[in-house]
């Protein structure tokens, strides 16, 4: 299924190697269970982790969690194409709750691509849509590069146990 974005939108574009298999990426990506654990460097308890997943186009995955003590996120994600393990993508909405105020994030849509590689699967994140750069700068440079860290960690831990 395609997804056509005006020329001028606002977008990023992040990869990122994984040190295991795209089927157990697309889960670790995808699973309540493993999304608990790397959704907040705050680990799952103190970071007051909660996630929802009906994974089927139009289902919706929703994650509230505290990146940092002073944030509480709230992120809505509806499922627009799935093929597992290869590609996801969604639309993805929320906001964010900083010492009281509120703040809604801007609607885009993200694709996930998972490619085998010898080394284990490289993750495509294109994010496309952003209303202004600022917004695009903290998804590309602090949002998935945080995210993606914290996946390969929860995958390392995984293979060494």
């Amino acid at each position: 299924m395609a997804h056509t974005v005006p020329d001028q939108a606002i977008s990023l574009r992040v990869t990122r190697e994984m040190p295991a298999g795209a089927e157990e990426v697309f889960t670790a990506y995808t699973e309540p269970e493993a999304q608990r654990l790397w959704l907040t460097q705050l680990g799952p308890d103190e970071g007051e982790v909660r996630t929802t997943v009906d994974l089927r186009v139009g289902g919706v995955w929703e994650a509230t969690f505290r990146p940092n003590p002073a944030v509480l996120v709230h992120d809505i994600f509806t499922f627009v194409e799935i093929d597992r393990p290869r590609r996801v993508v969604t639309r993805y909405t929320g906001e964010s709750t900083v010492d009281g105020r509120v703040t809604a994030s801007p609607e885009t849509l993200i694709a996930l691509t998972f490619t085998p590689t010898d080394a284990g699967t490289l993750i495509t994140v294109e994010q496309t849509g952003f209303p202004d750069t600022q917004t695009r700068d903290f998804f590309e440079t602090v949002a998935w590069p945080g995210g993606l860290d914290r996946i390969a960690a929860y995958l390392a831990g995984r293979r060494s146990a």
